[in-house]
C-alpha cells in the first residue's frame, strides 16, 4: 500500500528517475523523505513558474517604457532646450535695451 502511494506521489511530482523502493524500505523515514522530495520539486516548479511570469512582466514593462516614456522624455528635453533658448534671447534683448537706455542717458538725450 505504501509503495503504491509513494509511486503515485512520485509520478504526480514528475519523479522520473526516482526509485520508490529505496524510500519504501526505510518505512516512515522513507515516506517522509519521499514527501520532502515531492514537496521540494513542487516548490521548485512553482518558483520557476513565478520567476518566468515575473520575467515576462519585466519585459512587458521595459517595452512599455521604450514605447512611451522615452519619447515623452525626449519631447520634454526638446521643450526645455527651446525654452532655455527663448530665455537667453529675451535676456539679450533686455541687456541691449538697458544699454541703449544707458547710452541715451549718458549722452543727455531723451530717455
Amino acid at each position: 500500500m505504501t509503495y503504491l502511494y509513494l509511486r503515485n506521489l512520485a509520478a504526480d511530482a514528475g519523479g522520473g528517475g526516482i526509485d520508490i523502493t529505496v524510500f519504501a524500505q526505510y518505512g516512515v523515514l522513507g515516506i517522509i523523505a519521499a514527501m520532502l522530495i515531492w514537496f521540494a520539486r513542487g516548490a521548485h516548479q512553482r518558483e520557476r513558474d513565478r520567476a518566468d511570469r515575473l520575467e515576462a512582466e519585466v519585459q512587458r514593462l521595459h517595452a512599455l517604457m521604450l514605447d512611451r516614456v522615452i519619447p515623452a522624455l525626449t519631447s520634454a528635453t526638446n521643450a526645455a532646450e527651446e525654452s532655455a533658448a527663448l530665455l537667453t534671447a529675451m535676456q539679450r534683448e533686455r541687456e541691449l535695451a538697458s544699454l541703449v537706455n544707458l547710452r541715451r542717458t549718458t549722452e543727455g538725450g531723451p530717455s
